[in-house]
């Protein structure tokens, strides 16, 4: 009994002697912080351009008292709504409203986290699917949008933040299609 009370008190010297290491992914309290709260803007115009293959589309989104107005150039091909896209006939819901996207208030606060080499995650179930939200240094990289079910993914690149606080671009990739949307300028 003395030996393992010896061995127990040298383990915890040892360990409060120890260096901390601090995690490689960052803090998660601050990137939580940052990207739940993250301000956008309540009336806005937000003028950019879709890219699908070789063909660029202008687009609008616009919000003023609560009002939503989406324009984009008219194709058959892409489409975009208020909660989801279309490319080719087939529609994907919106993990969040576009402008939530744009501006990057990502997390909910209900995800839980978890830190894999130098990537931070945050993950949340939601129904049959699974939003895995991806950060590499403090700063968001991706959000993947699992059907588990189906074993099908919908996945947004986020580029870099630009001056205004918003993303500059936001490409698209779902069933093997990929849309960019190039954002020039934002009007608060």
């Amino acid at each position: 009994m003395k030996s393992l009370l010896g061995v127990l008190s040298l383990t915890l010297l040892l360990l409060s002697c120890a260096p901390k290491v601090e995690r490689a992914c960052g803090s998660v309290r601050e990137v939580l912080d940052t990207y739940t709260l993250r301000k956008v803007p309540e009336n806005f115009r937000i003028y950019g351009t879709f890219k699908y293959g070789p063909v660029k589309l202008p687009m609008l989104l616009a919000k003023f008292d609560s009002f939503y107005t989406v324009r984009v150039a008219r194709t058959q091909n892409v489409r975009i709504e208020r909660d989801r896209l279309c490319v080719e006939g087939k529609c994907y819901l919106l993990p969040v409203a576009p402008e939530d996207l744009i501006f990057g208030r990502v997390l909910s606060g209900r995800e839980y986290s978890f830190c894999r080499g130098k990537l931070l995650m945050f993950r949340e179930r939601m129904g049959v699917y699974e939003k895995l939200v991806i950060f590499e240094g403090g700063k968001l990289r991706e959000m993947v949008i699992r059907n588990v079910r189906k074993k099908k993914s919908f996945k947004i690149t986020f580029g870099d933040v630009r001056e205004g606080g918003f993303f500059g671009e936001l490409v698209f990739e779902m069933d093997g299609k990929r849309v960019k949307l190039l954002i020039e300028e934002v009007e608060i």
